[in-house]
């Protein structure tokens, strides 16, 4: 059960804190003083994505706790699973910041909102206004027979989903390579003029790295000839000139005078004559690196055609041979299966027709499953309804077939009579606030039993109904609160009167500021509060005394 809320900094609400009762306990209070607003808290401190927009005003942050007892042993598991302590308590937070994203917890352990959705969904059901809205939804009622469905069947829907998706992916892929054949033969020729240009291009790492290089040398040979040959000219000697070879000779022979005469210059000698044999090889391979240079206009033309073959086929296909290789082996490939193409495309449909056998298979048993569901539900719905004061009531589930999609070959409907000689019209039909509102009670309640859910939140259930309706919706309430704790925020007496606990809320102002805040009643204050909802603002005896009696009659 819910033990405790605690809310800060939330919309209108600047601090409240609540501790909750077993059995019946309901919420009053004017229109616009944050009824809703608590509800709101409590479904996004249970996992409904919120907004930093319900941060309140002049805040940085909202802050949302909700603790829970007496949870059962399913959700102890549950939380092992997750790696969450347990105990005697479930302490669920939210963090809701300007500037971060909002943070969960459980047990002070942050977790998804995936996590803490499966989690809550075990301990609390809460119906907000827009409930009735969702229900109308013929894919959310298909949910909600789906769910009353055993373990096997929830399971068979986990399959067929899969196979579905597997079975569109195949179909998907089936459609894409199901050319024709004028335009595969088409595709067929292109690829292989395209891999005999590459394979022809013989190309090499060198034809990235050094072919502009060796395009520029033979373009500019004459002008690298004409300065090797100057540079060889100014180092080797010959009968035509004095060069640096013969300077460093005669340098040589005058330090081999000195050292006759002083051997500290030996040092001196000797690195000249290690210069003088540099010097040599120098010559050797600036004469070899001018014997290299194969110019002619020939190799020239055949360079610069080299260099334009590999810049076409780099604009094609890659801007370098890696690519450029890479994508001759995409194309290789995709050769292969085209060649092939009739053998993979049977290979497909046997596939296809495999896959569409076996979903079929599962989803005629989701279906047998789905209207024995469906039968149940509707007996249960139909008592419920009569129960509820519809005592014409009719309910049945029609079910239409569809092609197979992912949650199998059914749709269904969800139609009801609410007056004797009526048609069956669907539910999203239903034109009355008060009939929606006890179908929608009905829902709950056979929920309530199946899932054994230990806290039930109803905002404004009893919408559209008064008088003798009112009572027995409250007792249909009431009846709820016995074997799970419930929340109702109600504005009939009828209902408010039979609370074990009765909480109001009210709007104050301080200083300038709008705040919520909530109290928990006592006897005297809850039949001023009943008074005030049977008569209006002015308390009148007639009213104190009525809303007496209506609290007498509870307690007896």
């Amino acid at each position: 059960m819910l033990l405790e809320l605690t809310i800060k900094n939330f919309a209108i609400i600047e601090d409240i804190r609540v501790e909750f009762d077993d059995g019946l306990n309901v919420l009053t209070g004017e229109t616009g003083s944050g009824k809703s607003i608590i509800i709101d808290a409590l479904s996004i401190v249970l996992g409904e994505r919120a907004s930093k927009d319900i941060i309140k005003k002049g805040s940085e942050f909202a802050y949302i706790e909700a603790v829970f007892t007496n949870y059962d042993d399913d959700i102890n598991k549950l939380l092992e699973e997750q790696g969450i302590s347990s105990g005697d308590l479930i302490v669920i937070s939210k963090d809701i910041r300007l500037n971060r994203p909002a943070m969960a917890k459980v047990n002070d352990r942050t977790v998804s909102n995936a996590v803490l959705n499966k989690i809550t969904d075990r301990l609390i059901d809460i119906f907000a206004q827009n409930e009735s809205a969702s229900i109308m939804k013929t894919s959310n009622q298909k949910k909600l027979i789906d769910s009353f469905g055993s373990e096997e069947h929830k399971e068979l829907l986990t399959r067929l989903s899969k196979n579905f998706d597997r079975l569109t992916a195949l179909k998907n892929e089936y459609i894409q390579k199901n050319k024709s054949s004028e335009d595969k033969a088409r595709e067929i020729d292109l690829l292989k003029y395209q891999v005999t240009e590459i394979e022809e291009a013989q190309l090499s790492s060198d034809d990235d790295e050094n072919l502009e290089n060796k395009y520029k040398l033979l373009f500019n040979a004459s002008e690298v000839i004409k300065n090797i040959n100057a540079s060889i000219f100014a180092l080797k000697s010959s009968y035509e000139n004095s060069a640096a070879e013969d300077m460093i000779d005669s340098a040589i022979s005058f330090l081999t005078t000195v050292q006759n005469y002083d051997t500290n210059i030996t040092e001196e000698l000797n690195e000249l004559e290690d210069i003088r044999y540099r010097i040599k090889d120098l010559v050797h391979n600036l004469e070899n690196y001018l014997s290299s240079i194969d110019y002619s206009e020939e190799k020239l033309y055949e360079l610069e055609n080299r260099i334009n073959l590999v810049n076409s086929l780099k604009s094609k296909y890659g801007n370098t041979t890696d690519k450029i290789y890479s994508y001759l082996k995409e194309i290789k490939e995709r050769l292969e299966f085209l060649e092939n193409y009739d053998r993979e495309m049977l290979s497909l449909k046997v596939k296809i027709e495999e896959l569409e056998s076996k979903s079929a298979i599962i989803a005629e048993e989701v279906s047998s499953n789905r209207r024995e569901i469906a039968e149940a539900f509707q007996g249960k719905i139909k008592t419920e309804l009569r129960d509820l004061n519809i005592k014409d009531a009719d309910f049945k589930v029609r079910f239409t077939e569809k092609p197979l999609s992912h949650d199998g070959t059914d749709d269904l409907e969800f139609m009801l009579i609410t007056n004797k000689g009526e048609d069956f019209k669907p539910l999203a039909k239903i034109v009355s606030g008060g009939e929606m509102s006890r179908v929608m009670l009905a829902f709950k309640s056979i929920l309530a039993q199946r899932e054994k859910i230990q806290t039930m939140v109803f905002d404004e259930i009893d919408s559209g109904i008064s008088g003798v309706t009112a009572q027995i919706v409250g007792e249909k309430i009431k009846k709820l609160s016995e074997n799970a704790q419930v929340i109702v925020i109600s504005h009939l007496p009828q209902i408010v009167s039979i609370a074990n606990s009765h909480y109001v809320i009210e709007k104050i102002e301080e200083e300038g500021r709008i705040s919520s805040k909530i109290n928990k009643l006592d006897r005297k204050e809850r039949i001023q509060e009943l008074a005030r909802l049977i008569g209006g603002l002015n308390l009148t005896q007639t009213a104190l005394k009525a809303a007496e009696e209506m609290l007498f009659k509870k307690e007896k």
